[in-house]
C-alpha cells in the first residue's frame, strides 16, 4: 500500500473520530497471540495479530498497520509506506518515549496491574490502556482530538499484551 503521511494521518484521524476516544479488545482463544479490537457499542472493527516474522499486523477499517522491533531496542509502527510511530526505551523496560508526527509523548506501563499510560510533553493523559487479570480483556481510552493518540493507543495495547502474555508463559 502506497500511502504518504498524510493520507495515513487521515485514515487514523478517521477511526479516532468514529470510536469517539475509546474501544475495548479481547484475546481471541486461549493463548492466541491476537486481539480483536470493539468499538464502544462491541461492534468488532479490528485486529491486532503476530505475524510469523516477529512483527504485528494491525487491520481496522481501510486501515492496515505494522508494528516491528526497530534496530535501536524500539519499535516503528508504519501504516502503509508512512511512519506513524517510533517508540524507544526511556530507562527503564517499562517506560517508553513515543513520537508520532510532530508530538512527543512519554509512556509507562505496569505490566503487573496490566495497565500503560501515555502523557504529552505538558502532562496530559492522552491514552490509558487497563487490561483484566487474566490478559483477555481490555479497555482504551484516548484522547480523539490528540495527534496520534489512536495509534499510540494500539501500540501500548499491544505491547502491554506482549508483556503480560511473555511474563506469564509456560516454558
Amino acid at each position: 500500500m502506497d500511502l504518504g503521511r498524510n493520507d495515513a494521518a487521515s485514515l487514523w484521524e478517521a477511526l479516532a473520530r468514529s470510536l469517539g476516544g475509546s474501544f475495548t479488545a479481547r484475546a481471541r482463544g486461549m493463548v492466541s497471540p491476537e486481539l480483536t479490537l470493539l468499538s464502544a457499542r462491541g461492534e468488532p472493527f479490528g485486529h491486532i495479530r503476530a505475524d510469523k516474522i516477529g512483527g504485528t499486523q494491525v487491520r481496522a477499517g481501510d486501515l492496515s498497520a505494522t508494528i516491528a522491533p526497530a534496530s535501536d531496542r524500539g519499535y516503528r509502527m508504519t501504516t502503509g509506506d508512512a511512519d506513524t510511530l517510533a517508540a524507544e526505551p526511556a530507562g527503564s523496560a517499562t517506560a517508553l518515549r513515543l513520537r508520532s508526527g510532530n508530538s512527543a509523548y512519554e509512556a509507562n506501563i505496569s505490566p503487573l496491574r496490566n495497565s500503560a499510560v501515555a502523557r504529552s510533553h505538558d502532562g496530559e493523559e492522552t491514552v490509558r490502556v487497563s487490561g483484566g487479570f487474566t490478559n483477555r480483556r481490555y479497555v482504551a481510552t484516548f484522547n480523539p482530538q490528540a495527534p496520534g493518540a489512536l495509534p499510540i493507543a494500539i501500540f501500548l495495547l499491544h505491547h502491554t499484551f506482549k508483556l503480560r502474555r511473555e511474563a506469564y508463559r509456560t516454558t
